[in-house]
């Protein structure tokens, strides 16, 4: 069971003037792979770049890829102690997503919004999925152009 955490989510969004499609991208808490596969019509997948433990932490790089685009880099960090010994052996696989595994193993949990920002090349959020036997937090980033190119996004607008 996951538990959304909305608080003030709208607001956030408004001060920054992010485009409903970035809003939908931004505030998805089901498996991202699922919604940029829709995005893109076609099969995501993950590609892990670089995952390694230091200091009592699993540090782990992907990226989430629609066809032969990059639609997404992920950073993640994973306390070991904060986890579950099979949740940390399915990441340490390195096949799976990682809200593939939280849904895998049915694991209780809250997702929360820590920070989002945009600019004119990209958008992005830092969250955590946090619960009694998982915490993993998630720095993710969408460059703009692989959306803009399908219309999920609007072209920036360029002054000057």
């Amino acid at each position: 069971m996951e538990e959304l955490d909305f608080n003030g989510l709208l607001d956030r969004f408004g001060q920054d003037g992010f485009q409903r499609g970035e809003q939908v991208i931004l505030a998805n808490f089901g498996t991202n792979q699922t919604l940029l596969s829709l995005i893109f019509g076609v099969p995501n997948r993950v590609q892990l770049i670089d995952q390694r433990e230091k200091d009592g932490e699993i540090i782990r790089q992907v990226n989430l890829i629609c066809g032969d685009t990059i639609v997404c880099y992920a950073n993640t960090r994973i306390p070991m102690a904060k986890n579950r010994e099979d949740v940390l052996l399915d990441i340490s696989a390195g096949t799976l997503g990682l809200g593939q595994i939280v849904v895998l193993h049915n694991l209780a949990n809250k997702r929360v919004l820590i920070d989002i920002g945009r600019d004119r090349t990209g958008f992005w959020r830092t969250y955590a999925i946090e619960g009694p036997e998982v915490y993993l937090e998630i720095h993710e980033y969408f460059p703009r152009e692989p959306f803009e190119k399908v219309g999920w996004i609007q072209p920036e607008v360029k002054h000057g």
